[in-house]
Order: C-alpha cells, then sequence, then structure tokens
C-alpha cells in the first residue's frame, strides 16, 4: 500500500505538468485576445476605413471586360511528316506545334496587322474631372446629347459625348505625346499640344494638315459630338508601345495540353473592343496562315518542276541504254531468277532513297544524335546491308544477265522516282489553287455582359478581411511601442509593490466627467460619484476588492489614514479616492475625504459644492473644523476641500494645524482618505506621507514607465514614506493594454443577477 502511494505521488507532478501548460497557454491566448479587445475601436475604425474605400474604388473604377475566343490548330498529315511524328510519339517526345503558333499569334506579324486593321495606333480619350469624374461619365455614356456639365466645369466630360478620328499623321518625334483636342461650335475644333500651343484647326468631315518645323501634320475627324469647350486627350501612339500593351493583355493559351486548341483571351475597359480584338486577331492569324501554306506549296511546286526534267532526262537515259543494249546482244530472255532479284534490288533501292529524304527532313528539326535521325541511319545501313548480300548474289548471275539487271534497275527506279514527283507536283498545283491552311476558327469573340474585374463583392469581402488584419496589426504595433507598465506582475517583480486593485476603465465615468465640466450650480451633488450612481460598474467592484485589500493591510498601520498619490497628475487619483471614500461609506464606515492637493485640487466638483472654505483656511485661522467639513449625498461620507490656492502649499501642510486636523479627523472617523499632489513634481505627498498610515500608489495603467515609478518610490522612501502598494486605475484604456480581464476579475456579475445600484455594499 505504501509502495502504491509512493508511486502515485511521485507521478502526480508529471501528470500535472501538461495542465499547468495547458493553463499557461489559456492566459497567453486571453492576453493576445485582451489586447485586441482594449483596441477593438480602432479595430472598427480601420476596418470601416478601408472597407469603405474597397468600395468605393470598386464602384469608381473602370471595370475591365474579357473576351475570349478559341482556335484550332490541325497538324499535317503528309507521308514524311507522319512518320516522324509516329517515331517522335513511340520515344516518348510527341510532336505539337502550340509553342509556335502561340508565338506567330502574338507576333509582330499577326498584331501589327490588327493595329493597322482596327487603327489602334489612334488614341482618344475625353478629359475627366478627377477620380469620379470617369464614373460618372460611364453610366451617362448613352445618352442621346451630351451631358450637362455641373458647377461650370465645361472643360471635362460628363457622359454623352463621341468622337472619332480615322486618320492622324504626325512625325515620329511626336509619337506617344499627348495632344489636346477642344470641341469648339459648329463642328470646329482646334489641336493644341502639350505647352496649350495650338497646333491646328479644323472641321469635322474635312481633313486638316499643317507644316511644322518637325514634319507634316493631319487629322480627319469623322465625328465629334461635345458641349463647346469639351477637351479629348488625342495620342499617336508608338508600334513598340502597342505591341507591348496588346502583348500584356492577350493571353494564349493550349486546352487541354497537346490538344491542338489555342484559347485566346484579351481585356479591355471597353466590352465591345475586347471582342471585335478578339476577332480581328482571328482573323488576322487564319489569314497569314493560308498565306503560309500558299506560299509553301508554290515554293514546292517550284522546286519539283526544276526537277522533273533532271529525272526524266533520267528515265529516257535509262531507257535508251536498256534499248541499245538489247539490240547489240538482240533478243535477251530475263530468267526467272534475275527478274525476283531485279525486283527485290529496285526495292531497296527505292526504300533506302525513301529513308534518306526521311531522314534529310528530320534533320530540319532534330539534331544528329536525336533518336529520330538515328532510327533513320541504322533503317538506311540495314537496307545497304541488304543490298551488299543482293549484290554478291547478282554477281553469281551470267553477266548478260547482269547487264540487264543494271539497266532495269536503273530504269525502273528512275520511272518510280518521276512518278512520285509527278503527282506531288499535280498534288501541290491542287493545295495551291485550293489552301485552306491547317487553323480553324472554333469560337468567334462575343461581346461579355460582365465585367472580369473588379469583383465587387469580392473587394468588399477582401477590404473587410484586409481592414481586420490592418486594424490588428496595429493594435500589436500600438502594444510593442507602448512604453507605461501595466502588468502589476512586472511591479511587483522589480519593486516588489503588490498590486491591491487593477480598476478598469469605465465609459460611464468619462460621461461623468464630461457633465462634471459643464454641471450648473443646481446639478445634484450624487450625480457625479460613480458608486452612488451605478453599483453594478466593474470599476466599482475593483474598489470594493480594494476596500477588502485595506482593511487587511491596515491591521498594522498606526492610524487609519490612507494616503492615495501617484507620480504625475493626471492619473484618476480624485475618481479613486471619492468613490473609494463612497463604497467605505456605503459599507456602513464613517468616512472623510480631505482633497490636500492645494495647487489643483478639484475633488470639490464630484460633490458640487464650493472650494472654499477649506484647509488653507483652516490652517490659516480663518475657519473652524467644522465649516470645512461637508456632508455628501452619500451616507456616512464627509468631505474637506482643498480651499484657497495658497503661494506656499508645501509650507502650509508642514504647519502644526494640519498635523491635528488629521489626528482629530482619524479619531473620528473610521477612515480618512488623503488625496495629494503627484510626487514627481512637487514635495507635497512627502510631507503628507509621514502623517499617513497608509500610503498607496495610484498608478495610471500602461502610462507610465518603470523609472518613473522607480523614481516616485525612492523619493517617499527618502521621506520616511513607507508605500504599503499600487493600485492600477484605468486598466485597459490605452489601445494595446492589457484589459481588466487579464487580470482575472471580469466575472461577469450580471450573470447572478446583481441590481445593487447606488447602495450596494
Amino acid at each position: 500500500m505504501n509502495d502504491q502511494n509512493q508511486v502515485s505521488g511521485s507521478s502526480s507532478p508529471q501528470a500535472l505538468a501538461p495542465m499547468r501548460q495547458l493553463d499557461e497557454e489559456e492566459i497567453n491566448l486571453r492576453e493576445l485576445l485582451d489586447i485586441v479587445w482594449s483596441g477593438k475601436w480602432v479595430v472598427v475604425g480601420i476596418t470601416l476605413a478601408i472597407t469603405f474605400f474597397s468600395v468605393i474604388y470598386a464602384l469608381t473604377v473602370q471595370p475591365v471586360y474579357q473576351a475570349g475566343g478559341l482556335v484550332q490548330v490541325e497538324k499535317e498529315k503528309g507521308a514524311l511528316s507522319s512518320s516522324v511524328d509516329q517515331l517522335s510519339t513511340l520515344i516518348g517526345a510527341p510532336p505539337t506545334d502550340a509553342p509556335a503558333e502561340i508565338a506567330i499569334i502574338k507576333s509582330n506579324m499577326v498584331l501589327g496587322s490588327v493595329i493597322d486593321n482596327l487603327q489602334l495606333y489612334i488614341s482618344v480619350e475625353p478629359n475627366y474631372f478627377p477620380v469620379i469624374g470617369k464614373a460618372i461619365a460611364r453610366r451617362r455614356a448613352d445618352l442621346p446629347v451630351p451631358a450637362q456639365a455641373p458647377l461650370g466645369l465645361k472643360r471635362f466630360a460628363w457622359g454623352g459625348e463621341r468622337i472619332r478620328i480615322t486618320a492622324l499623321e504626325l512625325p515620329e518625334s511626336w509619337y506617344d505625346l499627348g495632344f489636346t483636342l477642344i470641341a469648339g461650335v459648329n463642328g470646329d475644333y482646334v489641336l493644341r499640344d502639350a505647352d496649350d500651343v495650338p497646333v491646328l484647326t479644323g472641321k469635322v468631315g474635312a481633313r486638316s494638315a499643317v507644316n511644322t518645323p518637325d514634319g507634316p501634320a493631319a487629322i480627319f475627324v469623322q465625328e465629334l459630338t461635345a458641349r463647346p469647350g469639351t477637351r479629348f486627350t488625342v495620342t499617336r501612339v508608338a508600334l513598340q508601345t502597342l505591341l507591348a500593351d496588346l502583348n500584356n493583355r492577350l493571353t494564349v493559351t493550349e486546352q487541354p495540353r497537346d490538344s491542338g486548341m489555342l484559347s485566346l483571351k484579351f481585356e479591355d475597359n471597353d466590352r465591345r473592343f475586347s471582342a471585335r480584338f478578339i476577332n480581328a486577331v482571328e482573323d488576322a492569324y487564319l489569314s497569314q496562315n493560308v498565306e503560309r501554306r500558299s506560299a509553301q506549296a508554290a515554293q514546292s511546286l517550284e522546286f519539283l518542276k526544276k526537277q522533273l526534267p533532271d529525272l526524266r532526262d533520267k528515265v529516257d537515259s535509262a531507257q535508251a541504254k536498256l534499248n541499245t543494249y538489247k539490240l547489240k546482244k538482240g533478243s535477251v530472255d530475263v530468267q526467272q531468277e534475275t527478274q525476283i532479284v531485279l525486283q527485290r534490288s529496285v526495292e531497296l533501292e527505292t526504300q533506302r532513297l525513301d529513308l534518306m529524304q526521311k531522314r534529310d527532313a528530320a534533320l530540319l528539326r532534330y539534331t544528329p544524335q536525336h533518336p529520330v535521325v538515328t532510327s533513320f541511319n541504322q533503317q538506311i545501313v540495314g537496307v545497304e546491308r541488304e543490298q551488299e548480300a543482293l549484290k554478291k548474289k547478282v554477281e553469281t548471275l551470267p553477266e548478260t544477265q547482269q547487264e540487264v539487271l543494271s539497266l532495269m534497275r536503273d530504269l525502273d527506279v528512275n520511272t518510280q522516282l518521276y512518278t512520285s514527283l509527278l503527282n506531288s507536283a499535280q498534288e501541290l498545283q491542287v493545295t495551291k489553287a485550293g489552301t485552306v491552311g491547317n487553323v480553324r476558327i472554333v469560337d468567334r469573340g462575343l461581346i461579355p455582359l460582365l465585367p472580369a474585374k473588379p469583383k465587387k463583392r469580392l473587394v468588399a469581402a477582401l477590404g473587410i478581411m484586409v481592414g481586420l488584419f490592418v486594424g490588428v496589426m496595429t493594435v500589436f504595433v500600438m502594444r510593442a511601442l507602448l512604453r507605461g507598465v501595466d502588468r502589476p506582475e512586472d511591479l511587483e517583480r522589480v519593486l516588489g509593490l503588490p498590486t491591491y486593485a487593477s480598476i478598469p476603465y469605465s465609459p460611464v465615468q468619462q460621461k461623468l466627467m464630461r457633465r462634471m465640466r459643464h454641471a450648473s450650480a443646481s446639478a445634484s451633488a450624487d450625480s457625479k460619484i460613480l458608486a452612488a450612481l451605478d453599483g453594478t460598474e466593474l470599476a466599482i467592484e475593483a474598489l470594493r476588492s480594494l476596500r477588502t485589500s485595506l482593511h487587511f493591510a491596515m491591521l498594522e498601520a498606526p492610524n487609519n489614514i490612507i494616503m492615495l498619490t501617484g507620480p504625475v497628475a493626471g492619473l484618476g487619483k480624485s475618481f479613486v479616492s471619492i468613490n473609494l471614500g463612497a463604497v467605505l461609506a456605503l459599507s456602513g464606515k464613517r468616512t472623510v475625504v480631505l482633497d490636500a492637493d492645494l495647487r489643483r485640487g478639484h475633488l470639490y466638483k464630484y460633490i458640487n459644492t464650493e472650494q472654499k472654505p477649506g484647509i488653507s483656511e483652516y490652517i490659516a485661522g480663518t475657519s473652524e473644523k467644522a465649516a470645512i467639513i461637508r456632508q455628501t449625498a452619500v451616507k456616512n461620507l464627509d468631505f474637506i476641500p482643498g480651499g484657497t490656492r495658497p503661494p506656499n502649499p508645501a509650507e502650509i501642510l508642514m504647519h502644526d494645524r494640519f498635523a491635528e486636523l488629521l489626528r482629530d479627523l482619524s479619531a473620528r472617523y473610521d477612515y480618512v482618505l488623503v488625496d495629494t499632489p503627484p510626487v514627481l513634481p512637487v514635495t507635497d505627498a512627502a510631507i503628507i506621507g509621514r502623517l499617513a498610515g497608509t500610503t498607496m500608489l495610484v498608478l495610471k495603467s500602461a502610462e507610465h514607465p518603470m523609472r518613473a515609478i522607480e523614481e516616485t518610490a525612492r523619493r517617499l522612501r527618502q521621506a520616511g514614506v513607507k508605500v504599503r502598494g499600487a493600485i492600477f486605475n484605468q486598466v485597459g484604456a490605452r489601445v494595446g493594454s492589457y484589459g481588466y480581464g487579464s487580470y482575472g476579475y471580469a466575472y461577469g456579475y450580471s450573470s447572478y443577477g446583481y441590481k445593487g445600484g447606488g447602495k450596494s455594499t
């Protein structure tokens, strides 16, 4: 049994280790989420802004349309081509002409023809109002007359304008330069250069020309519908510029691979032009293909016509030699054995010549070391070996039979070659007369109905996603740039100061502060104290936790005086002092709050009372103690203001009457809370701290660098004041700082139906 207990005990730390690891991971995730939550409005703002601009972009950017076409490239069916292609397929290298055909489609030859046919070198575009003008004009493009110009902006196009220029001749040095054409009255216009200098004037429907120092310039405006004063940008685009632009927007792919089906796609802002361009490219490609094949047939036919007479002469010569030999020797009977040898000899010679032609054709496509060429060479060697064997067999025949065999073989071979070339010439004549090419247009370009981009829904969705990402990254960057301390554990690790409370940022308190700044004299007193208005606020619950912690922290304190101070001003000490006093008072403890900040104290605004008489008047002897103590709307809570702002606050606080006042209040009340000026700018807190039994540092979360807190603690320590602990205020107020939930206080009291209200204890 003991052994079992020992084993169980030894294994428990190992069993708990994964649980601790999971808990740490959960805490880290909670902290990250808390950082994001602290900057939720930053994330929301950035997301809305980026989404807004994304939607504006999607609505105003000129849409891009994509038209498509389909072309089929059929493979050559010639005997030589088929033999080479079949052998290539067997060795694992299927031939394809797709890359070459794609290069032809995108070549200067084809695109240049399209540019000339469509006159793409003439670019004309109306001048639109910046940013939104083009989007407005695009929605009015079908107006029968030009739209009226708003706010007198007559130089811009607002929709319904139409212009067509069919001829534009400019010196080459003027290519790619933008000229301005300004519409006039009754079809008149003027063309100005980039320096607004008139180049020429003209009238619609008539050719206008002028001689310039750089060369002649001419323009023919066939149509112009626009308000007088409307401006258009006219450009004679250089061929190189056009080719580069069209190549970027034209996409040609083979789909599927090795199918010979070429898919053409072209993008443009004009949906009608995108379809026209695709059709023009298909027509130009088909035309050049037919012309190329017709030219090839003509060239081959010309070559064959030159070869046919030579072969005809060889046939006649072989026939003459055979006839002469027969006349000389008389009638010679060819034996059956000789006839068989002759037939085989002719077949081998014809086969050898055919293989040599195929090898020569293959050398035009492959290197001599390519497997296709090597295969032809091996076949030729095999035929030549058979010819050598047949030659030895011929040598055994009688001399007369050998001579007849040689003459008849030459005649038959030459006759077959001549017949073959003659047939090829006739086929080429037919091909040339009815050339259709090996290209077939399968699909013509259709006018697209919807734009290819931008995808408005996709742009909006991406805007939301990018906005969220940028917003979250911004929060984490702001977190990385924070110099202030926002982790209680960091303060305890460096200075050894425990954190008694972490008070979350309260939007309700911010509203109260705005009301307090503009409060009238008749405003109710309890309308400025959050603890009296809304006891369910997390900030007030944190103060209740502080109340409990103070009860134990003050057990060893010499008195019940609590001083609240901090490094600098603007920490929320006044909020903590008055609301902590209200929380203590609501628990049944008689509590008094002193505004000992005689320089800039403003606690009297929370109580809606006068600033004087107060501590200054009491120490000066001009007011009695009873006159400076004010009752508040919160039961058991009294308040003493600072009074008149003296020129020497430190000397007044060192007066014996101030120490006497604190001793008397300590005897009459359960808690005496003293709100003091900050430590670093002045010495008032060090003076008061010697009289207080408990000193608490109020720190604004993520506001103070560690060195500032260290300096504050050092000055108090040098003055003989012992700092009991720290209170983190406005936790989560700074974007990127850890929120209230990071410290384990966000318990969701509303889930228990907590309705304590202002009087809750």
